[in-house]
């Protein structure tokens, strides 16, 4: 009997529809999602320990042990930055950016031997330079877009004004505008200085997510415990979580964060 060429043709045509149904990428195929580990710590780097190494190798260990993809320092020798930035293994990008020169950094290095500042530290590759943020009180964020696990991102170190006296809300507000301006997905993280009940807190909390979203991790240890420090993911990143390590290395703890992306 003869075959019908109309019946044959269709259903060669289900046959390949639904192959192409199977072999078709999905968007979780198309992009999968990573995992973006991060860490904030101010080391307290001359008042706690007056520019030992001590606390830099506390902080190359912690970096190394929990595949942190993005390190935002405060408070570090160029010294101390060093110490880390030379031990990391390859595949790391880092930036320094000074805030102030003092002698107890001094490791006898004519060009930077006493340079003071913050350092952020992300395992991937940078794109371009690096981005230095001044902001209204005289401090500093730092930061670079970079490649981490495929994917591209805005990374920063943050280290604001001490209190809303000398311009820590000014601060936040010209961090919030700088970052906000930023293409892509943006994590910034560091000693914001700035309590929960700030107005500065509030206006970030309406467009990031901080790592500890329940607000109840202690970062700084005088005064009873505060929390100073976060961990800041923009919309872009989900399931964001933290936690905070404590150390007699430095008067703040280690904060460690993590979010999909």
């Amino acid at each position: 009997m003869a075959r019908n060429p109309l019946r044959t043709s269709r259903a060669l045509l289900v046959v390949l529809c639904a192959l192409a149904m199977v072999l078709a990428p999905t968007a979780a195929h198309a992009a999968p999602r990573v995992l973006i580990r991060s860490l904030a710590f101010n080391l307290c780097g001359v008042m706690c320990s007056k520019g030992s190494m001590a606390p830099a190798a506390y902080t190359l260990k912690q970096i190394t042990r929990r595949s942190i993809d993005v390190a935002s320092l405060q408070e570090v020798c160029y010294s101390q930055y060093r110490y880390i930035k030379d031990r990391l293994p390859r595949g790391y990008s880092a930036v320094f950016t000074a805030t102030k020169t003092l002698e107890t950094c001094n490791n006898h290095d004519k060009k930077h031997g006493k340079r003071y500042g913050i350092a952020l530290i992300v395992r991937g590759s940078m794109i371009g330079s690096r981005h230095v943020k001044v902001l209204p009180s005289g401090r500093h964020a730092v930061g670079m877009y970079a490649r981490v696990k495929g994917v591209e991102l805005f990374a920063t170190s943050v280290h604001n004004a001490t209190s809303v006296a000398l311009g820590n809300e000014e601060d936040l507000a010209s961090l919030y505008d700088w970052l906000r301006t930023q293409s892509g997905p943006v994590i910034s993280a560091g000693d914001y200085n700035a309590f929960l009940d700030q107005p500065g807190v509030a206006r970030f909390k309406t467009y990031f997510t901080d790592a500890d979203h329940a607000d109840n991790e202690i970062t700084f240890n005088p005064y009873g415990g505060r929390k100073i420090d976060y961990i800041f993911t923009s919309p872009h990143f989900t399931g964001a979580t933290g936690d905070t390590l404590y150390t007699p290395a430095s008067d703040h703890r280690i904060y460690v964060g993590s979010a999909w992306l």
